[in-house]
């Protein structure tokens, strides 16, 4: 079973291949067959056109990349660990802002036991 082949197009070739599809006498599978199009593609992109035509299937044709793009890899990657980074710093800063909040009720109150132990 050979890999098949992912091929793009433009928001011009899809708007025309669902015109294509319109024409009476023709069937969407017909269309689909010549375009070398899975009828299910097709059928995503009837809804897309119908509400926002070329703007958006533009969007849609700039979805994610191919997985075994190293590039594309790497990029995902790092957006993943700059994620990472971004919620552990908010942790850290919640935990911060709670422990000074617990030793200046400490202070308040005289209670040492919300004090640093190497104070």
């Amino acid at each position: 079973m050979s890999k098949r082949e992912h091929r793009r197009f433009t928001a011009e070739q899809k708007l025309e291949i669902l015109r294509e599809a319109d024409q009476p006498g023709v069937t969407v599978s017909e269309v689909c067959r010549r375009h070398g199009l899975a009828p299910s593609v097709f059928y995503r992109w009837r809804p897309v056109a119908q509400g926002g035509s070329a703007v958006a299937l533009k969007r849609d044709a700039q979805r994610t990349p191919r997985k075994d793009d190293p590039e594309a890899r790497h990029k995902a990657e790092m957006e993943r660990m700059r994620a990472v980074i971004a919620e552990i710093t908010a942790e850290n800063l919640e935990l911060k802002n709670r422990s000074e909040v617990g030793r200046f009720i400490a202070s308040i109150s005289g209670d040492e036991s919300g004090r640093d132990a190497d104070r």
